[in-house]
C-alpha cells in the first residue's frame, strides 16, 4: 500500500516485468524497489492552491479546465510570465527525484494554458491570439522586453523538461556546516579591565568601576574626565571606586 511523506507517495513495487542486465540475461530487475512518486492529487491540489483550474461534470466525470488567474491581471506582462516559471520551476525542482517526474509534463500543461487565459483576459483578446502573439518558435514561447539599459531581451517559457534526477550534487543541494575555525579575542573593554588600573588616576590593585554614557554627543568636554573620553573616543571608563563616587557627586575634577 501507498504512504504519504513530504508529498510524495512511497510503495515497494511488485512489478513481473524483465530486463537484460550487462551480459544478456533477462531478469526481474523492477521488482522489490523502493519507489517515490507524484499522485495525480498533488498535481491537483498545487493548482487548486494556486488558483489555475476549475472543474466541470460531464457525463458524471470530472474534467479539468485551466483557469485565469484573474489577481494577476494587473501584473506586467513580463510578470506574470515569471511568477508562472518560478512555480513551474518550483514545482519540479521539489518532486525532481520522484520516479514518475515526467507526470509533472501535465502540471506544466495547465499552468502554461493558465497563463494565456491570464493573459487574454489583461489585453482583452482570445487564447488563441496571445498564443500566436507569444510564439517564437516551435513549442517555445516568451515575452519581449527592454532592460535599463534600452536592450531588446527575451524571457522564455519554461521548456526545461522534467526527466528525473538520479544524482544530488551534494556540494549544491545540501547544507553543510562549515568547518570553521573560531578565534575567540578580548575584546577592548576586558582588556582595559584586566589591566586593573584606573584610567583617570591611575591607581592600582584597588577595585574597579566602569561609567557608562548613553552617547559622545553627551560629552561638553568642560570636564577632565569629559576630556579624557573625548580624547579615547570611548562611551566607558574604567575608574576605582573612589572616582567613581567622586564623578556622580560633581566633585571629580
Amino acid at each position: 500500500e501507498k504512504t504519504k511523506f513530504l508529498g510524495y507517495d512511497i510503495y515497494v513495487r511488485s512489478c513481473n516485468e524483465h530486463k537484460q542486465d550487462k551480459l544478456g540475461r533477462r531478469i526481474r530487475d523492477y521488482t522489490k524497489r523502493v519507489v517515490l512518486a507524484v499522485s495525480i492529487d498533488t498535481i491537483r491540489n498545487k493548482l487548486i492552491s494556486y488558483d489555475a483550474i476549475k472543474f466541470i461534470n460531464i457525463n458524471g466525470k470530472e474534467v479539468w479546465k485551466p483557469k485565469s488567474r484573474n489577481y494577476l491581471k494587473n501584473c506586467d506582462k513580463l510578470e506574470i510570465l515569471d511568477k508562472y516559471n518560478a512555480e513551474i520551476r518550483g514545482f519540479y525542482n521539489y518532486y525532481s527525484i520522484a520516479n514518475n517526474s515526467s507526470i509533472i509534463s501535465k502540471f506544466k500543461y495547465f499552468m502554461e494554458y493558465s497563463m494565456y487565459k491570464t493573459y487574454a483576459n489583461k489585453y482583452r483578446t482570445t487564447v488563441g491570439n496571445i498564443k500566436d502573439k507569444l510564439r517564437l518558435g516551435k513549442n517555445l514561447f516568451g515575452v519581449k522586453y527592454k532592460n535599463s539599459k534600452g536592450e531588446e531581451k527575451v524571457r522564455i517559457f519554461y521548456n526545461e523538461g522534467f526527466a528525473r534526477k538520479k544524482e544530488i550534487n551534494i556540494n549544491k543541494n545540501i547544507d553543510n556546516i562549515p568547518n570553521t575555525n573560531f578565534t575567540y579575542g578580548r575584546t577592548s573593554l576586558l582588556t582595559r579591565l584586566t589591566a586593573n588600573k584606573c584610567e583617570y588616576c591611575g591607581a592600582t590593585d584597588v577595585p574597579l568601576e566602569v561609567h557608562h554614557i548613553r552617547k559622545m554627543k553627551d560629552l561638553k568636554g568642560k570636564e577632565h574626565w569629559e576630556e579624557i573620553m573625548i580624547a579615547r573616543k570611548r562611551k566607558t571608563m574604567i575608574l576605582c571606586k573612589q572616582c567613581n563616587v567622586k564623578l556622580h557627586c560633581g566633585k571629580l575634577d
